[in-house]
C-alpha cells in the first residue's frame, strides 16, 4: 500500500481524486435534493461539470455504484466521528449522545440529508452495504450499558441487548428528523442523552421483587450503600 501523503502522490493521482470526490459530492446533493430517482447520470454530469464518460471511467457501475459508494463514504465519517466524540467523555449518557450528535451532524447538512431520510427505492441498492454504521453503534452501546450495569449504574435485570437496540433505533430516529428538520439537530441530542439519563439515574437500583425486607442494621454494623452516582 502506498503510504505517501495526499500531497505526494503525482499529479494526476490527485487530479484522479478530486474528480472521483467532486462526483460523490454532486451525487451527495442530489440525492438528498431529488432521490435516487433524480440522480441521473445526466445530472450528475451537469452538476459535477464533467463527461458522462469521465463519470464511467470513475465507476464503471454506473449510477448504482456512485450512490454506494455516496453512502459509504456518509457512513465511515459517521462512524469516525462518533468514536472520537465517544472517546472524549466516560460519561455512559454522554457517550450514548455522542453517537447521536454524530448522525445529526451529517443528515443536518445537504450533502448528508438523503442518509436520514431515504426512499423505498433506494434500499435495494444499498443491499450488502447499508446499516453497517447502525450495528456498530449498537454494539457500542452495549458495551456501555454492560459497564454500567456491571458498576452498579444500571439496574441488574436490565436487558442491555433489548435497550442497545432501542438506543440505536431512537438514534436512527434522531437522524431521521435532523434530516427533515436540521433545526432540531440539537434537540435530538439532547433528547437521547436525557433517554440515558433518565435510564441510569437511579444508579445500583435493584428490582423491587427481588428485594426482601430484613431487620434493621445493628448497631456499630455499617449499612450497605448504594453508590447512586
Amino acid at each position: 500500500m502506498d503510504t505517501r501523503q495526499d500531497g505526494q502522490l503525482p499529479l494526476r493521482e490527485r487530479n484522479r481524486l478530486r474528480t472521483r470526490a467532486d462526483i460523490l459530492d454532486a451525487a451527495a446533493e442530489i440525492l438528498s435534493g431529488s432521490g435516487y430517482a433524480g440522480t441521473t447520470l445526466e445530472e450528475l454530469s451537469r452538476q459535477a461539470g464533467i463527461a458522462r464518460g469521465t463519470l464511467y471511467a470513475h465507476f464503471p457501475g454506473g449510477r448504482e455504484e456512485i450512490v454506494r459508494e455516496v453512502y459509504l463514504r456518509i457512513a465511515e465519517t459517521v462512524y469516525v466521528r462518533g468514536i472520537g466524540l465517544r472517546e472524549a467523555t466516560q460519561d455512559t449518557a454522554g457517550r450514548i449522545a455522542a453517537l447521536a450528535r454524530a448522525l445529526v451532524e451529517a443528515t443536518s447538512t445537504p450533502a448528508g440529508r438523503f442518509y436520514g431520510v431515504m426512499g423505498a427505492d433506494i434500499v435495494p441498492v444499498l443491499s450488502g452495504v447499508m446499516g453497517g454504521t447502525s450495528r456498530s453503534f449498537e454494539d457500542l452501546i452495549r458495551l456501555d450499558l454492560s459497564a454500567a450495569r456491571a458498576a452498579g449504574r444500571l439496574r441488574e435485570d436490565a436487558d442491555v441487548d433489548a435497550l442497545a437496540a432501542a438506543f440505536s433505533g431512537a438514534i436512527r430516529a434522531s437522524g431521521a428528523r435532523a434530516a427533515t428538520g436540521p433545526g432540531t439537530a440539537e434537540q435530538q441530542v439532547a433528547a437521547v442523552k436525557l433517554l440515558a439519563q433518565g435510564l441510569l439515574s437511579p444508579a445500583s437500583v435493584q428490582p423491587s421483587a427481588a428485594r426482601s425486607p430484613g431487620p434493621p442494621a445493628s448497631a456499630g454494623a455499617d449499612p450497605i450503600r448504594k453508590d447512586t452516582a
